[in-house]
């Protein structure tokens, strides 16, 4: 397959960088065009402004020459005038703030892109593209306040039905709530029994049963079949230590569990009554702050205040493997999710970034871009279901929504 891509840089210092990038393009069976194949006695303008209008896709070289370059701004306003699929490279400095809220790659040092770019270039949206907008100009339109919590509310999550809410708060109660009228919701339950503060709270897939995860270092499991009248089923003691994170497998048959201890621990949950452990992750030199299953269940992400993240091979739950750690961050990872198809795994982090990672090869994961504007640490990170955004939640009260 051959594509059109227009190639946007600063001819001084990058024009040797370009060369090898347009070779090993071409190489890919991407067709390529840039300002080198100007034929002599051509009008400049006139043939910089066809190529640009009829390629499928917009490639920008972005560096410190570049961004300052009066062609390439002219160039970048063409292309997102017409909707055109544009891919950056960071070659070297800082991300252009015009396109922080546009995922691209890092190839400074002179690297040549990753075979999952060049795969996007070879199949770019066949739509215009509209630039998304900032999250300043969102305009989200409250339709309910759901109240009763004495204290901080730290984890929120739906239910598989879309009309429960379960929510955990530092009272160190959750609360179920039935959405069905989503301008009037009512409170269903109040789970009490942990010692101090919920931090997470996670439904199994069935929607049937619902684990919290406390600072009194226990894990609970409740059958929650009748939102009026759930019932505790199960405590897990096992942490020694505060417990921040939990999650289910895609199948509801196993739970994971991280915790302060620094450890990720794995439960077989099939017998809601008599969960058991089958093993205990180490590896971590931190706190172990959030956990994640893969779409197919077969891998588990962890990140830490070590600053890493983990990947792990839960095929045979009894003998997890540890496949790859993935450093970068420079301060404590504090979220991890995976894309809906399980090739991308983003990861936000104390160092007011997030991260994304190219995981289908989960031996050789690589980081595909870092995304900056967050002024705090990056406190949680979800794809949408659709998996083309990512939101990204600060400490500094914003959301930030990533095309």
């Amino acid at each position: 397959m051959s594509v059109h891509v227009f190639l946007s840089y600063s001819r001084v210092p990058d024009y040797k960088y370009v060369h090898r990038l347009a070779a090993h393009l071409s190489a890919a069976g991407v067709s390529v065009w840039f300002d080198q194949e100007i034929v002599s006695g051509e009008r400049w303008v006139d043939v910089i402004k066809e190529r640009l209008d009829s390629c499928a896709a917009f490639v920008v070289v972005m560096s410190p020459a570049s961004e300052a370059s009066k062609w390439v701004e002219l160039e970048l306003n063409r292309a997102e005038k017409l909707g055109k699929p544009i891919f950056p490279l960071l070659l070297e400095g800082d991300v252009f703030f015009r396109l922080s809220n546009v995922h691209y790659e890092d190839v400074t040092g002179g690297r040549m892109p990753s075979a999952r770019y060049v795969s996007r270039l070879l199949n770019p949206p066949t739509t215009p593209v509209s630039p998304v907008p900032r999250p300043a100009r969102l305009r989200g339109i409250p339709i309910a306040t759901l109240t009763g919590h004495t204290e901080w509310v730290s984890s929120v999550v739906f239910g598989s039905d879309g009309q429960t809410v379960a929510t955990g708060s530092t009272d160190a109660t959750v609360r179920l709530w039935d959405l069905t009228d989503r301008g009037r919701p009512a409170l269903t339950a109040t789970l009490t029994g942990h010692t101090d503060s919920v931090s997470s709270v996670a439904f199994s897939p069935d929607g049937r049963t619902l684990a919290t995860g406390s600072r009194d270092a226990t894990v609970r499991l409740w059958d929650v079949t009748d939102r009026r009248q759930p019932a505790l089923t199960a405590t897990l003691p096992d942490h020694t230590h505060q417990v921040l994170s939990v999650a289910f497998s895609p199948d509801g048959r196993t739970l994971a569990t991280g915790s302060r201890d620094a450890t990720v621990r794995l439960w077989d949950v099939t017998d809601r009554r008599r969960p058991a452990l089958t093993a205990a992750l180490t590896g971590h030199t931190n706190v172990v702050s959030s956990v994640a299953f893969s779409p197919d269940g077969r891998t588990l992400a962890t990140g830490s205040y070590d600053a890493t993240v983990r990947l792990w091979d839960v095929t045979d739950r009894r003998r997890p493997a540890s496949t790859a750690t993935l450093p970068g961050h420079t301060h404590q990872v504090l979220s991890v999710a995976f894309s809906p198809d399980g090739q991308t795994l983003a990861t936000g982090s104390g160092d007011k970034t997030v991260r994304l990672w190219d995981v289908t090869d989960r031996r050789r994961p690589a980081v595909t871009a870092t995304l900056t504007g967050h002024t705090d640490s990056v406190l949680t990170v979800g794809f949408s279901p659709d998996g083309q955004t990512l939101a990204t939640g600060g400490s500094y009260k914003t959301v930030q929504l990533w095309k």
